[in-house]
């Protein structure tokens, strides 16, 4: 019997608050899953130098999130209120952790977030401009969520 898991087996995984302690290895798998996703030929040196993980928890420590499987840290994702808009990223998985449901999970205190900060769906389809950010805005009554391709 192989010990190998499958794409699709489901794990046991716990949200909660990014850590400080967490930063290096949550820019580590950062670069790796963007690398990996954009064909990067050394996924872990995907965007060098730039710093996407650090300058966002710095901003708002109690809008980053952590996932966790056996208290190892598999995946991140940011919320950022911006007046009366609202967005999220870079929301990143391990590439192991891949097609597991763990984007939904990141999302759900996300949500929570735009809703306390009163932030609502707002289609932004024909802007383009956005290529991966959900965008929100206050008093948006169109109960959509886009996510511009």
């Amino acid at each position: 019997m192989s010990s190998q898991r499958t794409a699709t087996e489901a794990i046991d995984v716990s949200i909660e608050h990014l850590r400080e302690e967490d930063l290096l290895e949550a820019d580590r798998i950062f670069r790796l899953a963007f690398g990996t996703f954009m064909g990067h030929p050394d996924p872990a040196q995907y965007r060098a130098g730039a710093d996407f993980i650090r300058t966002r928890w710095i901003t708002d420590p109690g809008a980053a999130f952590a996932a966790r499987t056996q208290g190892r840290l598999v995946g991140t994702n940011f919320g950022t209120n911006w007046g009366s808009v609202g967005f999220f990223g870079p929301l990143t998985i391990h590439p192991d952790y891949w097609d597991r449901g763990i984007g939904k999970l990141l999302m759900e205190p996300i949500m929570a977030l735009f809703s306390q900060w009163r932030t609502t769906p707002r289609d932004y389809s024909r802007l383009r401009k956005a290529r991966s950010t959900w965008v929100f805005i206050k008093g948006s009554g169109s109960g959509r969520v886009f996510l511009p391709q």
